[in-house]
């Protein structure tokens, strides 16, 4: 009895990471229904997040935090092969659950692309302060560019095209503005360049403004009618997305442990549900854009359960720390 109310305890715990995350895009999804958001609001404040409040925020993470604690090429590690280790064998197991092939590559997709800039930052950001943003920003930027390359593979393979070139995928990636944010910030890290307090003052201004108004813009664009029919692939790609990746990092850490408040926010990282921009991706070639909307959307609502349950789990072995 008293090891039901220690796991009760450490639920409430982990709901105070997820909580608040989920409740803020489902005001988003509210406003969206009520009106008081439109496309229009979902479209600018997206561009004003992408191209300004989060490279700021990424710039100062990496600029004013020890540089041995944002190189951690075991961090990296670990996400990538997690990374590698989903998509293989999701492409394997696409071939049994999706009939057409041009959506085998949005399934494999849905699997392993996660939401790590906003959700898991979001998240990380909630369970360990800046320092879990710290932690975060090398491995997530490595790992979103590696998302990137493993999409344009994916989707060229089950669609058949080849309007994506490699070189224009390494330009846009030079050219993203919140890879440019990290490296700045590496940059001035490097030659200890100081900041004004008056700078880092106005990010936190913007901080506090950016991920929340990031979690809106993704309730705003979730389209709860897009569920009438044919879930079952979206839930299974779901399910190699929030309940899969997770197990797979959680053996590597078993394996390959690392301090407790860094395998709390990777957890965190690959437990995000799938990102909104494999939607984007698929649009763009000419794929089923239908699937991929309703895999993002499966697994942003599931995702609260399956991150709740298993960051308590996980607290409760001793193998992150809360």
């Amino acid at each position: 009895m008293p090891q039901n109310q220690d796991f009760l305890s450490l639920i409430q715990v982990a709901l105070n990471v997820s909580a608040p995350i989920f409740l803020v895009i489902t005001l988003g999804i509210w406003l969206n229904h009520k009106k008081f958001i439109n496309e229009n609001f979902i479209q600018v404040s997206s561009k004003l997040i992408f191209n300004f409040g989060l490279p700021l925020m990424l710039f100062m993470s990496t600029a004013t935090r020890d540089f041995q604690q944002l190189i951690n090429v075991q961090h990296i590690a670990l996400l990538v092969i997690t990374t590698f280790v989903i998509f293989f064998l999701s492409t394997f197991t696409a071939k049994g659950a999706i009939e057409a092939k041009a959506d085998k590559g949005v399934f494999v997709q849905g699997a392993f692309r996660g939401n790590l800039i906003i959700i898991g930052l979001a998240l990380a950001a909630n369970a360990y302060g800046e320092k879990g943003v710290a932690i975060a920003t090398l491995p997530m930027a490595i790992v979103i560019i590696l998302y990137n390359l493993l999409t344009i593979y994916t989707l060229n393979a089950s669609l058949g095209q080849q309007s994506f070139s490699l070189k224009k995928t390494i330009i846009d990636i030079v050219k993203n503005p919140l890879i440019i944010g990290i490296v700045a910030g590496l940059c001035v890290n490097i030659i200890s360049l100081p900041i004004p307090d008056m700078i880092i003052q106005t990010n936190n201004y913007l901080a506090k403004m950016t991920l929340p108004l990031a979690l809106i813009c993704i309730g705003g664009s979730l389209n709860m009618l897009q569920l009438k029919d044919n879930l079952r692939p979206a839930v299974i790609s779901s399910i190699w997305k929030l309940l899969i990746s997770p197990i797979v990092l959680i053996v590597l850490l078993i394996i390959w442990p690392v301090d407790p408040i860094a395998a709390g926010v990777l957890f965190l990282l690959v437990a995000s549900p799938t990102a909104t921009a494999s939607f984007v991706m698929v649009k763009a070639m000419n794929g089923n854009s239908d699937l991929a909307a309703k895999i993002i959307i499966v697994s942003t609502l599931l995702s609260l359960f399956t991150i709740t349950l298993g960051f308590a789990l996980l607290v409760s072995l001793g193998l992150i720390h809360s």
